[in-house]
């Protein structure tokens, strides 16, 4: 069972690998700026955001293919840059995270990402792309 700090630190990774992709989606700095900001916070927290970070980039093309096929009569271009994020780091977290996350819990994590940091529709519609991405049966 996770533990509180530990379910805290996921968390925190989370929050910062969505602003470091979010600012490199804008193209407002490089990754290693982006990155480094972040020192301050503990090595869990960082090697956890890290993991992240580089697993959406490195399976980007992927995510974003089954992102869009559960985006009803929305391409993929049109969802908010914040969404589009927050549902790559979901997406990489249950399909190549090892282990990888159920979908419940990645649906949750995202769900309060979308809420704090993404528009007022945000979280119902993060949630449903990922029951989509997910399937009925996890």
């Amino acid at each position: 069972m996770a533990t509180t700090q530990g379910v805290q630190n996921r968390r925190r990774s989370r929050e910062i690998a969505l602003q470091v992709l979010y600012s490199l989606a804008q193209g407002n700095v490089s990754y290693d700026q982006t990155f480094d900001m972040y020192v301050h916070e503990a090595p869990l927290v960082q090697a956890y955001a890290l993991k992240l970070i580089q697993g959406v980039q490195a399976h980007q093309d992927a995510i974003l293919a089954e992102v869009g096929a559960h985006t009803e009569n929305w391409g993929i271009d049109r969802v908010a840059v914040v969404d589009r994020v927050i549902l790559s780091i979901a997406v990489f977290e249950m399909k190549y995270g090892k282990p990888p996350i159920k979908t419940a819990i990645a649906a949750n994590e995202a769900v309060e990402l979308a809420k704090e940091f993404g528009g007022a529709e945000s979280g119902s519609f993060v949630n449903g792309v990922l029951r989509g991405v997910g399937g009925a049966g996890d």
